[in-house]
């Protein structure tokens, strides 16, 4: 089957690769490319060695699938690309999302087709019949929004929410906060991303506007890591931050104890998504598809994969949806 391979540090490109054995195949739509997508192949990646197919925000249509199946041929749907076992003592313990024991769908969906394994139904979402089903692709990046959301400290009509970062998901932070009517704001130093951002109606700040005690929430959207001190003595007292981008494990941060200690604010992260986030997510786009809609910036076939990778690395683009057929 045709796909797009992560050839060698730095290089995609389009190649052949094993059709799916499973007795459940998506034939895959569109596929998103994440910010974990373009690290592993410009910085590499511990879990992703070359040559391998990556890619998991996608959505298509079951072409495969045994009589009875829940979902039959024909039928359109968003995976999760994983979800939890629900056993294990971290799902037991009410941390589905840090589950060591996940179940996954087979190969990356930079591919024509998706393998779903066995029992997998849970993790497969129905589409509409018809409408925009690109924003589908959102619902795995939403999800891990989702998750973080989670972790702030919201109370409607008197938070005020800080995102640092006017990236794609910087940007789904402000989607789905303003459509729950918090107060949101993004800092993007980028005029022509600010420009953009503000075209859809998120209001853009930059850090020297911003006074302290004015917001009660701030999320590091960016993987930098001095963002963190940068910006711990402008949050409230009482206030949460929370640190969603990624950040090498080795990495020393430097918080103001004294902000922790006497003004009483919360440092939290995560990573990933459960299943509810996706089922949130999902249920959120639904709702709204218009507005997620905005963040797609175009489409493009694996032929022009490499041109993809380069533009996300060089900020070009919001989100980039890949597809064999395109």
């Amino acid at each position: 089957m045709k796909s797009l391979i992560y050839t060698e540090l730095g290089k995609v490109q389009e190649g052949d690769t094993p059709r799916p054995e499973e007795d459940v195949l998506i034939r895959v739509a569109a596929s998103g490319i994440c910010g974990t997508d373009v690290k592993a192949v410009f910085k590499g990646h511990r879990y992703f060695k070359p040559p391998t197919v990556l890619g998991h925000e996608f959505y298509g249509q079951i072409c495969k699938a045994p009589d009875g199946y829940k979902y039959p041929v024909g039928t359109w749907v968003v995976a999760a690309p994983y979800f939890e076992c629900g056993k294990c003592s971290w799902c037991r313990s009410g941390n589905p999302d840090l589950c060591e024991s996940k179940h996954y769908v087979t190969g990356g969906s930079f591919a024509e087709y998706v393998g779903i394994p066995e029992g997998y139904e849970d993790g497969l979402f129905q589409l509409p019949e018809s409408g925009d089903r690109d924003v589908f692709a959102l619902t795995e990046p939403l999800a891990c929004v989702m998750n973080g959301i989670e972790r702030l400290k919201i109370t409607k009509l008197y938070s005020r929410v800080l995102v640092v970062g006017g990236g794609p998901m910087g940007a789904l932070f402000a989607f789905s906060l303003g459509q729950r009517g918090i107060d949101v704001s993004i800092v993007e130093p980028s005029e022509e991303r600010a420009s953009i951002l503000q075209s859809w109606g998120i209001d853009v700040r930059q850090q020297s506007d911003i006074k302290a005690g004015e917001y009660d929430n701030i999320v590091i959207a960016v993987n930098k890591g001095a963002l963190l001190s940068a910006y711990m003595p402008l949050l409230r007292q009482g206030g949460t931050m929370l640190l969603f981008a990624g950040l090498p494990s080795n990495e020393m941060l430097s918080i103001d104890a004294g902000a922790i200690h006497y003004g009483e604010v919360c440092l939290t992260g995560c990573s990933g998504f459960h299943l509810k986030n996706f089922k949130d997510a999902f249920e959120t786009i639904s709702a709204d598809t218009s507005r997620y809609a905005r963040l797609i910036t175009c489409r493009m076939g694996f032929k022009d994969g490499q041109k993809a990778f380069d533009m996300l690395s060089h900020a070009q683009a919001f989100k980039i949806l890949l597809g064999s057929s395109f």
